[in-house]
């Protein structure tokens, strides 16, 4: 394991990393609760309430709340800069968002207007509490491969946030939704921010975990103007005429993800640590799984695939093919290391191996089950009369495990830390 150039010392306390990481998977089982109940209808559109409401609870309650902690890991970590109160910033992050995902779940299910106003309250907490102590730290730092792109990440995906609440609000008020902005919001989101970020979490814990060198320095810092400059592009030309110049920069910002995707796939199998862990097999699931999201995105902008059942093809494809799989992958590594390094620096803790949180087993187990939920998902986009509700139960399962596996880690370290002291501390999970 590659530690070099990391700063421990300036890591957050446990607690405030780990309790979100612990919550994030069950919104994955309450994603896979709606779709069970919604039944074989709700496959048949991307606009369906059943399809939105469990979209939004893996994007917020799942994605955002692992994507946070990490956020506030990480920078310390790599950087050296600590958030400002992060015991207090982090559960404000946390609940604003798990709570704004619940009610804007319930409000795409209900229909009702009140409910979105209400579901806007939470999320615009989290929103501007995240996003501006993200901006205050990233944007001072000096630029470097993994920075630069989380700061490009956390604007992006702040500006995506916020045109959803926009959308909320006019859903809360009886207006029509603005066309540019559904069209721009999960656009932003997914290439804007969740991309950015996984490559920046990319450039550090590939080297650290597998042994693999990511792109250049060069790339890194090029990457997230790159990709800002097409988006921002792209929003710019959605009224031009007849549309050409938009697509024509989709297509661009489509390849630029399936090269990353591919290149990173092909450092993952020239890794340095040739045994294959399950943090191994979620990447080679969720990089297949982006670069055909890329394919079938590029495809759909030049109308060479078209009907109401690709964009849910595409958003299967991108959310829980790629950035679920890929962000499981990345927990299984950051959740042992943590109470590994946290049991470390407790006085008179013996040593223990970093596997000893999270045997490889349950994590190969899950990573099967996930595969199945993958085939069975685009399966029942195809078929869902007769598949949704495997499809969903599976989905259930899929959280469930990961849940429980992270719940295990957790039970470990508080073992571990009364046996080593007698007491648990208050900071202790």
């Amino acid at each position: 394991m590659n530690t070099r150039g990391l700063v421990f010392d300036e890591a957050p306390p446990l607690a405030s990393i780990l309790r979100s990481f612990l919550v994030a998977p069950w919104f994955l089982v309450a994603a896979g609760l709606v779709l069970m109940a919604a039944g074989p209808a709700a496959l048949l559109d991307r606009y369906t309430g059943g399809v939105l409401a469990a979209t939004h609870l893996v994007t917020i309650g799942f994605l955002m709340l692992t994507a946070t902690a990490a956020v506030f890991q990480m920078v310390p970590v790599v950087a050296g800069v600590s958030f400002p109160h992060v015991t207090r910033l982090a559960p404000i992050v946390r609940w604003g968002f798990a709570a704004g995902a619940a009610l804007l779940a319930a409000a795409f299910l209900q229909g009702r207007a009140l409910f979105f106003g209400v579901a806007a309250a939470p999320l615009a907490v989290a929103v501007c509490a995240f996003t501006l102590s993200s901006a205050r730290v990233l944007w001072r730092l000096p630029a470097q491969k993994t920075m630069t792109p989380m700061a490009y990440a956390t604007t992006l995906l702040g500006i995506a946030l916020v045109f959803g609440l926009v959308m909320a609000g006019e859903r809360a008020s009886g207006a029509p939704v603005t066309r540019g902005l559904l069209r721009a919001h999960p656009l932003w989101a997914l290439a804007g921010g969740v991309f950015l970020l996984w490559a920046a979490v990319a450039a550090q814990v590939l080297p650290m975990f597998q042994g693999a060198r990511p792109w250049s320095a060069r790339v890194s810092l090029v990457l997230g103007p790159l990709v800002a400059a097409l988006l921002s592009a792209a929003l710019a030309a959605y009224a031009w005429p007849g549309a050409v110049v938009e697509r024509a920069l989709l297509v661009v910002l489509s390849v630029v993800v399936a090269g990353c995707a591919g290149f990173l796939g092909r450092r993952l199998r020239m890794r340095g640590r040739r045994r294959a862990d399950a943090m191994t097999f979620f990447w080679y699931m969720g990089l297949a799984c982006l670069l055909a999201a890329a394919i079938v995105g590029a495809l759909m902008v030049v109308d060479l695939l078209s009907g109401p059942r690709w964009p849910l093809v595409f958003g299967f494809l991108a959310i829980m093919g790629a950035a679920v799989s890929l962000m499981s992958g990345m927990l299984y590594k950051i959740v042992p290391f943590l109470v590994w390094l946290h049991l470390q620096r407790r006085p008179g803790h013996p040593y223990v191996l970093m596997t000893s949180a999270l045997g490889e087993r349950p994590m190969r187990a899950h990573a099967l089950l996930h595969l199945a939920t993958l085939a069975f998902g685009l399966a029942a986009i195809a078929w869902p009369r007769a598949l949704s509700e495997a499809a969903a139960l599976l989905w259930v399962a899929d959280g469930a495990l990961l849940g429980a596996n992270l719940l295990a880690a957790q039970l470990f370290y508080r073992r571990a830390s009364r046996a080593a002291t007698g007491v648990l501390s208050r900071a202790a999970l």
